[in-house]
């Protein structure tokens, strides 16, 4: 039978430890007092126990057609009295263990959806039993707890299901290894009823306990079991707390690229790249260069960029989000004279700023040039930039970095560049947004090369001839006959009444 129903999957960590700790005589009772902390809550919440370990529970909470659906407000509340329980176990501990052992903690993780209930086989630990998408996204939060530092983690779904008695503190996203997301928040206590009966110091008492519980996460090395708990968390893609998830957007060399929005619900750019092991050092420091290059440059036509952090075997950079897309889409509609005209100088003016700061872009193109809502462009996209005080040795000899249709004659020939070679990327898109076409088109990424380095300057015609001077300097092969600074350029385009 197919139900919606909320799914509480609890694992309690440390137990083998504890258990060691534990006088002998003792050792029978506190199997039992371990079930009871997390299986007693589920059954005063009127939940059922579907499958049952030494160390974890997975419950499911359902409600009778005829009743007003509050499954998702018990299921949360067991969570809470869940770690309320450990925390009293600790204490109890506490004064009967034989020697130091690391304290009882608990993660929980809490999901709605449709969940498929049969009826249990036998010899398993549970009298029914529950399959679905559900119980294993329940699974997947429990092992993002740790990870986020979170005591009981829900999915957005099962919060706004449980209404205004669950108190929710920091929120994010956690991506499935299906590249599907589910948007998350701590669940940080109970918030009392007008018609209840316990006192708020219970209240506190279950906020502290969750807060004391996940203190222990800022310590995996204090608990058993972390390398497992680890392992499934890398099943996971990824979780970044402060964002919510919405959708997926691009693809690149080295990164994800993810829409999300903030807290203010402000919506932003996530740049995601998975760490897998060593052989991704290069592409890691390469990832951790571009947020350092971006973050020098305060500049209007320069994308903006505001956090940068790592979570689950992910680095990822949280940036300005461009309603309008980016260039390329833009010249592929068609752009006129003045509208290039302001592109390029816009463009120009980014250049200046980065090139102040001695960053050299390197892959200048209409895919890197965004557009906001009000028209106005910013240059983003700093994956592969250098500063020119670095010496570029992470580019193995000869290997050519950048992409072939806007690539200067000393990038194409793999020698070392400055500053001049993002002028001549310029000059490719300004000829691009002009004719609409590319300056040098080829069968081969060999002889499109040979061009950018050896063929002459395209000819602009009517009625954008009055242009070529520009284009010659930008587009020059020796990089000496080219403008010596965006700022060169710039002041060319003023003495032309451009």
């Amino acid at each position: 039978m197919e139900t919606v129903a909320t799914i509480l999957y609890a694992r309690l960590r440390n137990v083998v430890p504890t258990s060691n700790a534990m006088p002998p005589h003792l050792s029978a009772g506190f199997v039992d007092e371990l079930r009871g902390v997390l299986e007693t809550p589920v059954s005063r919440q009127k939940g059922i126990v579907v499958q049952r370990r030494p160390d974890s529970i997975l419950a499911i909470f359902a409600n009778d057609p005829s009743e007003k659906p509050d499954h998702a407000k018990r299921a949360l509340h067991a969570a809470t009295l869940a770690v309320y329980e450990t925390a009293a176990l600790n204490r109890r501990n506490a004064e009967r263990l034989r020697h130091g052992a690391p304290p009882l903690t608990v993660a929980a993780g809490v999901h709605i959806g449709r969940v498929e209930v049969a009826p249990g086989a036998r010899g398993t630990s549970g009298a029914v039993r529950a399959t679905g998408e559900a119980v294993e996204i329940a699974r997947a939060l429990e092992c993002t707890a740790p990870d986020v530092g979170w005591s009981i983690v829900a999915s957005d779904e099962a919060c706004r299901a449980a209404g205004p008695r669950i108190e929710a503190g920091r929120f994010g996203s956690v991506a499935l290894p299906d590249e599907s997301f589910v948007n998350i928040a701590e669940v940080t206590g109970l918030a009392p009823l007008k018609t209840s009966k316990s006192s708020p110091e219970i209240y506190q008492a279950v906020r502290d306990a969750i807060a004391i519980n996940q203190q222990y996460y800022e310590r995996p090395q204090d608990f058993a079991g972390a390398a497992t708990a680890a392992a499934q968390v890398a099943a996971l893609h990824f979780s970044i707390e402060g964002y919510r998830i919405l959708k997926k957007i691009g693809e690149g060399g080295m990164a994800s690229i993810y829409l999300a929005a903030d807290a203010a619900g402000e919506p932003q750019v996530l740049k995601v790249m998975r760490i897998v092991g060593e052989g991704d050092n290069d592409h890691l420091q390469r990832f951790i260069q571009e947020f350092a290059l971006l973050a020098q440059v305060k500049h209007p036509n320069v994308a903006r960029i505001y956090r940068q952090g790592f979570c689950s075997g992910h680095a990822y950079i949280a940036m300005e989000y461009f309603s309008r897309g980016d260039l390329r889409a833009r010249i592929q509609a068609g752009v006129a004279m003045d509208a290039a005209l302001s592109y390029v100088k816009q463009t120009a003016a980014a250049l200046e700023a980065i090139h102040e700061t001695g960053i050299v872009h390197r892959d200048l193109k209409p895919e890197n040039l965004m557009l906001r809502k009000d028209g106005t462009l910013a240059l983003a996209d700093f994956g592969i930039a250098k500063h020119v005080g670095m010496v570029i040795t992470d580019t193995a000899h000869g290997e050519v970095v950048g992409t072939p249709y806007y690539l200067s004659p000393e990038q194409a020939t793999a020698l070392p560049v400055d500053q001049r070679c993002d002028l001549y990327s310029l000059g490719v898109i300004l000829y691009e947004m002009l004719t609409g076409r590319k300056p040098y088109r080829a069968s081969s990424a060999e002889e499109l090369l040979d061009l950018h380095a050896n063929a002459p300057v395209p000819t602009l015609s009517a009625p954008h001839d009055a242009l070529q001077p520009l284009l010659d300097r930008l587009m020059a092969k020796d990089r000496e006959q080219r403008y010596p600074s965006a700022r060169a350029f710039l002041e060319d385009c003023a003495r032309y009444g451009l």
